[in-house]
């Protein structure tokens, strides 16, 4: 359930706003910094803990706003070194975040809605349903809990966890913002990932962070990805296509297509060359293969053909890469995501 109350989270006044009321309770404009350094650099919104701050200030901050930061339900830790954390969100709810190491880069995979409403047949997390959206500082304090409560490296930030990133726009946009002046990353190493809303996709093109933008494709046949995916029954495999053409010139870039492999569905020699077609020029897009973590009651398995499918998109000219599951011992995998223990 979501809270209603009139006092603003701790999160969600910018540095503008915290010199201005801070200058209202008399105090000098740099305690804003020294704010900011606790909730965004240490993950800490426990005013009593803000130990550089007078006392008077910090019984102001207990009196005027919410001091809720995420609550650690489970923490789990893959085999591979993957870590899985629930939470219990400052606004309500229970969502999961991703801490993936691998290769050099740190990698955590934050959600963006507490369930999700599109209802994917393969995946986990779109059986749940959705039961709000988050909002921007829920999705940014992911990634400052992760470095400053446990801490662990950040290096790269992806939203592909529970929900869809494009039905909650104005706070992926406000995430992105915290994220990149907040946090410190750089918008090169932020990733948006969807399973294609057009009109959203455009306005990611004119943002002015350079982020990355992945498509959760899975058939490049309009029929069968409307059985895999229901929001495409509304929305045309074409229009998704000309927006994702539209990005690629706006930023002179590639775009990733994510691709699950499932046994039998969508791995035939067919699908490859459908797919060919559905990266033909103007688009510049790669291909990324996932290998399908199984989900528990859904009669899906992973394609026994992946190398074969791989080999046949090389030979058509497409750049195709297969991703290696992360953390599929714990549930922590790409489709995985749905708030259960391993």
């Amino acid at each position: 359930m979501v809270r209603v109350t009139e006092r603003p989270a701790l999160w969600e006044l910018s540095p503008t706003q915290w010199e201005a009321w801070l200058k209202a309770q008399g105090q000098p404009p740099y305690r804003a910094r020294q704010i900011e350094s606790w909730l965004w650099g240490r993950a800490l919104s426990d005013p009593r803990q803000m130990s550089n701050l007078p006392a008077s200030l910090r019984s102001l901050l207990e009196e005027n706003f919410r001091t809720q930061g995420l609550k650690l339900l489970h923490r789990h830790t893959s085999r591979d070194g993957t870590q899985k954390f629930l939470w219990q969100m400052p606004e309500g709810g229970t969502t999961e975040t991703v801490w993936i190491p691998h290769r050099g880069r740190h990698t955590v995979c934050v959600s963006s809605q507490v369930g999700c409403s599109l209802n994917c047949r393969f995946c986990a997390t779109g059986q749940l349903g959705l039961e709000r959206q988050l909002k921007g500082y829920e999705i940014a304090l992911q990634v400052a809990t992760l470095k400053g409560a446990y801490p662990l490296p950040v290096s790269h930030v992806v939203f592909m966890g529970m929900g869809e990133p494009l039905l909650n726009y104005s706070a992926l946009i406000e995430a992105i913002e915290l994220l990149t002046t907040r946090i410190g990353l750089s918008a090169r190493r932020l990733t948006v990932s969807t399973v294609g809303v057009p009109k959203a996709i455009r306005r990611l093109a004119e943002l002015p962070q350079r982020i990355e933008l992945a498509f959760s494709l899975h058939s490049a046949l309009s029929e069968k990805r409307r059985e895999l995916i229901p929001l495409a029954a509304h929305i045309p495999l074409d229009d998704i296509r000309e927006a994702l053409i539209y990005f690629c010139q706006q930023r002179r870039e590639w775009v990733t297509l994510e691709y699950v492999l499932l046994d039998g569905i969508n791995d035939s020699p067919e699908d490859a060359e459908a797919l060919r077609d559905f990266v033909a020029p103007p688009l510049l897009a790669k291909v990324n293969l996932i290998v399908y973590n199984p989900v528990p009651g859904l009669p899906f398995r992973p394609s026994q053909r992946i190398e074969a499918f791989q080999q046949q998109l090389l030979r058509r000219g497409l750049l195709a890469t297969v991703r290696q599951s992360r953390g599929a011992d714990i549930a922590a995998g790409c489709g995985q995501l749905a708030r259960q223990k391993p």
